[in-house]
């Protein structure tokens, strides 16, 4: 979600037309975007298994992991937006956060952030097949499920499926050349039924209902912040 409650609900709506039988949150659930506690309280009423992100890790930590940032304005930026929303959680939110599992397993398939070792890796279509093979040491299920690198794609490596669910709050498809617009109103998930049919879904949200939310709630950097949105 990254702090998108908007994305979250438009989400949500989309999942109560196909009567599913388990949620499971990839994890990133509140960093990045103007409504933490928002995504947070809908994870609570919902309560479901929740995966442990990278950014999940950050805002408890303020470490910056695997993702270094060189740029000092870029840090700055980073570490005021995250300590304004640990100041939304509240202690009880951050302990909601604590509460995260590494991997969460729904029938035949395991479910994580990046990989099932790691919530830092980044695996992508292009991958190579070697690093995927890495990535499914020691995995008995049929699937592995990912998050992460906010796109949606699968691949079959040595019987095992592997797919990216892509992103329910910050989608954004960014090629060699970043895009300086790079946010799409868009909230996406996977369905994936007992035969390991998986349909990806793509949601429109209202980006407008989002930055006026931004905006009420004096979410740091809000004009760049806004700016990176496609309208």
């Amino acid at each position: 979600m990254h702090g998108n409650a908007v994305a979250f609900r438009a989400a949500l709506a989309d999942v109560e037309r196909h009567e599913v039988d388990l949620i499971v949150s990839l994890g990133d659930v509140a960093q990045g975007g103007p409504q933490p506690k928002e995504c947070i309280d809908l994870l609570r009423e919902l309560d479901c298994p929740c995966v442990f992100g990278n950014s999940d890790d950050f805002l408890l930590t303020l470490d910056f992991g695997a993702d270094a940032v060189d740029d000092e304005e870029d840090r700055r930026r980073l570490l005021e937006t995250a300590d304004w929303s640990r100041g939304q959680l509240g202690a009880e939110g951050l302990d909601f956060l604590r509460g995260f599992q590494p991997t969460v397993q729904a029938g035949d398939v395991l479910c994580c952030h990046a990989t099932p070792l790691s919530n830092e890796d980044v695996i992508l279509p292009e991958s190579e097949r070697r690093q995927l093979e890495r990535a499914l040491v020691n995995v008995e299920t049929a699937a592995v499920a990912a998050g992460h690198v906010h796109l949606q794609w699968l691949r079959r490596v040595n019987g095992k499926l592997w797919f990216c669910v892509g992103s329910v709050g910050l989608v954004y498809e960014q090629k060699q050349l970043p895009d300086p617009v790079p946010f799409l109103p868009w909230s996406e998930y996977a369905i994936v039924d007992d035969e390991l049919e998986i349909s990806f879904r793509r949601i429109p949200f209202d980006v407008e209902q989002l930055i006026d939310a931004a905006r009420e709630s004096d979410f740091p950097h809000f004009d760049r912040w806004a700016a990176m949105w496609q309208r």
